[in-house]
């Protein structure tokens, strides 16, 4: 599953739990926020999440005691957070995609062909003048 999450944002990750035990449960994606100089992105870590048993995560891998729908992740507004310092972030802008180049197929009508262009072009038109009279 892939998530981008402001760094305020709350979140709820439900499921069907059909046996307990140790589950792995992965998040992929990023938490952003916005600063003075721009947005910026850091990847999810499990610490920034709260398990099914409501305790902070330290890894993927948490151990699921019930069976049946059930809250496995969440987040409730930026809790709980990591200190800045211990996030990869990047400034999203610093991300810069390069422009692919389409160059088109220029049109030439080898002189052989113009004649016959033009005169079927110039027929075209003589017929329909010849049918508006």
């Amino acid at each position: 599953m892939s998530l981008i999450l402001d760094k305020d944002e709350s979140f709820n990750l439900t499921a069907n739990v059909t046996s307990p035990g140790q589950q792995s449960i992965v998040l992929r994606g990023f938490i952003t926020e916005r600063r003075p100089d721009g947005l910026y992105a850091a990847p999810l870590l499990p610490q920034l999440f709260f398990g099914a048993d409501g305790t902070p995560l330290t890894t993927w891998r948490q151990n699921i005691s019930g069976t049946g729908s059930q809250t496995i992740l969440s987040r409730s507004a930026g809790s709980p957070m990591l200190p800045r310092e211990e996030l990869f972030w990047r400034k999203i802008s610093d991300f810069k995609r390069e422009q692919t180049k389409v160059e088109g197929i220029p049109l030439e009508i080898p002189p052989l062909l113009l004649v016959p262009v033009i005169a079927l072009i110039g027929g075209i038109s003589l017929i329909i003048l010849l049918g508006r009279r």
